[in-house]
């Protein structure tokens, strides 16, 4: 009888289990529906208003990446590419239609670059004499508004709510330094580097900040300080004033208005008011860009356009637009998308996006053959670099034809780190006892249950050293300099575009728009004739992703990428998830990674 019970309950909760599952999925296909019918469409540009005021809510970020729609956001705007939000506001300078502009800031994330990128092209919006103001509730609420107001300082007006704050004191960069506790709890962090300013261990080997890499963060950050103060002081027409002002941050409404770096002091409902006079309407800038992206002629010339984003490592990128996933910059994908490049014959260049703090060395060696394989045959690369395109992401971009940097963006990190944690004295502390058995000398090289012998930790250094070798020697041939020169300017010195383009690392100053001119000029383009950019690898559609993944038999646990999916669909079991992802990755360290995480604000 009992077995009977127990079968009968087993197919209870088989059913039971593939009911909810049917729930679910029925669920996830509405949702789906809901929003497919949005996916790839365009709005009719003669269904906008004839008096527009186009808004811009930084809460719902700026995309880094080709345009991608997650059905399981709450913003259509969300996946709007950065360069595609830009060229909307230079089209819109010449629009009749369009009267002005309105900025919600204060709130969301911002990079730095994606902000300077964004300013410049508000700042010549604002230039064109239509109406643009920003309104934020508080520039900072016992955080950090500088980057927000930096943004909104290219606005004609600026709004602040009566009991917000501005803050404006400045940018930060601080580090954990971790050596007294894991000497606490017995991990030996053993790790070596290539020079002395690469300090992405020092986290782990340190009790404080080594003084070579205080005075490189330093250096990085008077740059991008004096560049934001700078920029700010022109806006606000406050010569030598604006530093001063700064420091005396946080300030109140009332005295941000005293001292004329805020224009109106008032609520979202008043700037509103303000701006949809003469019955003007709000129009997003999303909705706008959509609307008005101009038709392609066909005989445009082609430009192939490639993202690398994200952390560097053998395979295929990871990233899944449909869960809203985080992206990385896979070796395959973004190797293979340079060679289809290269045998399309109707490409007349390559524009290579980066924002990548680097990662692994192997990877990024197959991608900076595929840039030299391109100049070879005579098809020019152009990098643009975003946020951050430092050690491995610094590697890739060393060979192409001509590097462009915006001014605040961190580069550089030309060096090598590596090791491990060893966690022996750990394991002895709780009592647990590893034993094993070995076939080959070192092939416990990197296990955590041993420190390096002297031969050991010999090896790791020669293979530091290769690598070093290595990269500089391809940075110098990139360049155009000596190793010598490459050496100087290496060492895991990280630099804003700024230094860089004074250390020659970079060839011009700009962001995404300029060096789209510069890969038009590459492909003697004339200016005649039209553009067109051509993302490589053609972007896949959500739809058969999710059911290839959910219905292929492709959803294995030890796949991280599928692991970082199913955590964003089901936050509720991200702790177990996240456990299994970890168990999943290579406890060793990736060679060319330049630790640098981006300043911006959330």
């Amino acid at each position: 009888m009992s077995f009977f019970r127990f079968l009968f309950k087993g197919i209870f909760g088989l059913f039971a289990a593939l009911g909810l599952l049917t729930i679910l999925a029925a669920l996830l296909i509405g949702v789906i529906i809901n929003n497919a019918d949005q996916l790839g469409k365009t709005v009719d540009n003669e269904t906008l208003p004839s008096e527009i005021i186009l808004t811009i809510d930084l809460s719902e970020g700026i995309w880094e990446g080709p345009y991608q729609t997650s059905y399981f956001s709450n913003s259509f705007q969300a996946g709007i590419p950065l360069h595609d939000v830009i060229d909307a506001l230079y089209r819109a300078q010449d629009d009749t239609r369009v009267k002005g502009l309105l900025i919600r800031a204060g709130r969301g994330p911002l990079g730095l670059a994606q902000a300077q990128e964004l300013r410049r092209a508000i700042r010549d919006f604002t230039k064109t004499g239509k109406w643009t103001a920003s309104f934020a509730e508080t520039y900072g609420e016992a955080g950090h508004g500088t980057l927000h107001y930096y943004l909104a300082s290219a606005a004609e007006n600026i709004w602040i709510q009566p009991s917000g704050d501005l803050d404006i004191s400045g940018f930060s960069m601080e580090s954990p330094y971790l050596r007294p506790v894991l000497d606490e709890i017995g991990v030996l962090p053993q790790f070596s580097q290539r020079h002395e300013f690469k300090g992405v261990m020092n986290t782990f080997t340190s009790d404080s900040m080594p003084e070579p890499v205080r005075q490189n963060t330093q250096g990085v950050l008077d740059s991008i300080f004096g560049q934001v103060a700078k920029e700010i002081s022109i806006s606000r027409e406050k010569p030598g004033e604006i530093t001063t002002l700064m420091d005396r941050s946080p300030l109140s409404a009332v005295e941000a208005i005293d001292a004329d770096l805020v224009d109106h002091v008032g609520y979202w409902d008043e700037v509103t008011a303000e701006a949809l006079v003469n019955g003007r309407k709000f129009v997003t800038l999303s909705k706008y860009a959509f609307s008005t992206t101009p038709e392609i002629p066909e005989n445009a010339s082609r430009i192939a356009l490639i993202y690398g984003i994200g952390e560097i490592h053998l395979g295929d990128s990871q990233g899944n637009p449909f869960f809203g996933g985080g992206m990385s910059m896979g070796s395959d994908t973004i190797a293979q998308a340079i060679s289809d490049a290269i045998d399309d014959p109707s490409i007349g260049a390559i524009l290579l996006r980066i924002d990548s703090p680097g990662g692994s060395y192997v990877a990024s060696d197959v991608m900076w053959r595929e840039v030299v394989r391109a100049k070879e045959v005579g098809k020019p690369v152009i990098i643009s670099m975003g946020e951050v395109a430092a050690s491995g992401g610094y590697f890739v971009s060393a060979p192409a034809y001509k590097i462009l940097a915006n001014p605040v963006t961190i580069t550089g990190s030309i060096g090598v780190a590596g090791g491990k944690m060893v966690l022996k004295d750990l394991w002895d502390k709780v009592g647990v006892k590893w034993d094993g058995v070995k076939a080959g000398e070192n092939a416990d090289l990197y296990s955590a249950n041993k420190a390096f012998t002297d031969e050991g930790w010999a090896r790791l250094q020669g293979s530091l050293d290769r690598v070093y070798e290595d990269f500089t020697v391809k940075v110098g041939e990139g360049r155009g300099k000596s190793q010598q020169e490459v050496h100087t300017i290496a060492k895991g010195q990280i630099w804003s575009g700024l230094q860089a383009k004074e250390n020659g690392l970079i060839d011009q100053l700009g962001g995404f728009r300029e060096a789209v001119q510069v890969a038009r000029e590459a492909a003697m383009i004339h200016e005649d004739i039209a553009h067109e950019l051509v993302v490589f690898p053609t972007p896949r559609d959500p739809l058969e992703e999710l059911f290839e993944n959910a219905m292929g038999g492709s959803m294995i646990l030890s796949d991280p990428a599928v692991l970082k999916s199913v955590k964003s669909l089901l936050k509720i079991a991200s702790p177990m998830l996240q456990g299994i992802e970890q168990a999943s990755q290579d406890p060793r360290v990736s060679a060319l990674n330049s630790g640098i995480k981006p300043l911006g604000s959330n």
